[in-house]
């Protein structure tokens, strides 16, 4: 399989958030990325993963996600919510060519990934392991020293909201044509996912799913009670989803992967998504 398919989609964008938000300019060179989603204040665009001292208050509308910095993910109120959403913008511009041209460097899965394991009094190594996995992929160095940054501070966060997991699951991913296009929960603990290019995952709250038909039934268009209401992460922006292994509070997230981009001439268009997987043990 080549590193591009041709393939025929009906592409469609979805509005904007329907409370607190702001929408955001596109950077140079990300043309289409700017949509409606949470406003950041001038203080999270100054620190990469700080937003405020105080969690940042939610909607009076009830949501799925909570809002805030990777530090508010710590916070007790953020156990009430079945995903951790941490809104920031990209500082790199679209680099949608050299990461279409780097999927050989991905191997026939297109994913590579590294197991850090928790260990009494040793540091966890996501920075290592981060290192590791970057080690002969050929992106530009600005991009590489975000993956590398994020992998660490995303997997330590992860770590301590998860203290008693021993097994973390890093992986950096090329997304194309093979995605998670169906609506669904994890069964696992948990998933942090950052996406650097095109669009990130999409989540709708229950009160506008059909459970049975999530359960039982293959076709989305039967899962969505109202499909307005599907809210999409922006890019650049780090994610945590809780799955229906989490062990405490809210979880099990509805989600699923964005639709699948083409470029004009028909090829499709590869994201980079970087994961931090909390496994079942």
């Amino acid at each position: 399989q080549g590193p591009m398919l041709r393939h025929r989609s009906l592409f469609w964008v979805l509005g904007g958030m329907a409370v607190n938000v702001a929408l955001h300019p596109s950077k140079p060179g990300y043309a289409g990325y700017a949509r409606a989603r949470p406003a950041v204040s001038t203080a999270a665009a100054a620190a990469p993963y700080k937003m405020t001292p105080a969690a940042k208050p939610q909607p009076k509308t009830p949501m799925p996600v909570f809002v805030g910095s990777l530090e508010d993910w710590l916070r007790p109120e953020a156990t009430s919510y079945q995903a951790l959403h941490f809104p920031r913008s990209p500082s790199w511009p679209n680099y949608q060519m050299e990461i279409d041209r780097s999927l050989a460097d991905f191997g026939p899965e297109c994913q590579l990934e590294r197991t850090i394991e928790r260990q009494p009094g040793k540091d966890l190594g996501f920075k290592q392991a981060a290192e590791d996995l970057l080690r002969g992929i050929r992106l530009p160095e600005e991009l590489l020293d975000v993956l590398r940054l994020d992998a660490e501070q995303l997997g330590k966060t992860l770590a301590m909201l998860c203290p008693w997991n021993k097994i973390f699951l890093l992986k950096l991913e090329i997304m194309g044509e093979h995605n998670c296009p169906r609506w669904h929960r994890d069964s696992y603990i948990g998933r942090g996912i950052i996406s650097y290019n095109l669009s990130g995952t999409q989540y709708i709250a229950e009160e506008h799913v059909n459970i049975w038909e999530l359960e039982n039934c293959g076709n989305n268009d039967h899962i969505l009670r109202d499909p307005s209401k599907v809210r999409e992460i922006a890019v650049g922006d780090l994610f945590f989803i809780k799955g229906n292994g989490f062990p405490t509070g809210e979880k099990g997230l509805v989600h699923k992967s964005p639709p699948v981009q083409f470029h004009p001439d028909g090829f499709v268009k590869n994201r980079l998504v970087l994961k931090v997987d909390v496994p079942l043990q």
